[in-house]
């Protein structure tokens, strides 16, 4: 039900989701960009229904304050502590080990404003638990959000990056100032 509302309310909008999880996508590292508007998150989450993955994903722990904070646990975030060093890649692994069906959504741009480069922390995740990597793109142009068949990284961050660089090429931000597709 949650999926065939969220279907319709974004072809109500005029988008239009493409790609479909398999078993071997259920336990993945999933990346989405751009991610340059709030927006975003809108069509983020309703995408996650559409394609009905067990995602959780990754946010700055300020939006955990109380009155607002049960929303964003209750949609699967994971609060995240930039200013310091934390054990966030443990806790990663942990879910990930769990033996639950979990997708870790990451936005490597790590904010919505432009940023230099890209973190990696997404790709040492996969590589280090053995997992794909499920790019996904949020592109205005088309109003389209779409995926890429799995990627296993090889543990070659210079090599692997151009497939990210090449998938994510043509893809229209929602805010250009803030696109950057440097790794």
């Amino acid at each position: 039900m949650k999926a065939l509302l969220s279907k319709w309310f974004l072809a109500l909008c005029g988008w239009k989701v493409s790609g479909e999880y398999t078993e071997e996508t259920r336990v993945a590292v999933v990346v989405v960009a751009p991610h340059t508007s709030n927006w975003d998150f809108i069509w983020g989450i309703l995408a996650r229904n559409v394609y009905k993955m067990n995602a959780k994903y990754l946010i700055k722990n300020s939006f955990f304050k109380p009155g607002i904070g049960w929303f964003f646990k209750w949609t699967g975030g994971i609060p995240v502590d930039r200013s310091k060093k934390n054990d966030l890649t443990a806790r990663l692994k942990a879910m990930i080990n769990s033996g639950k069906k979990i997708q870790i959504v990451f936005t490597p741009e790590g904010t919505r404003k432009h940023v230099d480069k890209w973190r990696s922390g997404f790709y040492w995740v996969a590589y280090e638990a053995n997992l794909p990597i499920v790019l996904h793109a949020i592109d205005y142009r088309t109003k389209l959000v779409s995926m890429r068949e799995p990627f296993y990284p090889t543990g070659d961050w210079d090599s692997d990056k151009k497939v990210f660089e090449a998938f994510y090429a043509d893809k229209t931000p929602g805010n250009a100032e803030g696109w950057n597709t440097s790794f």
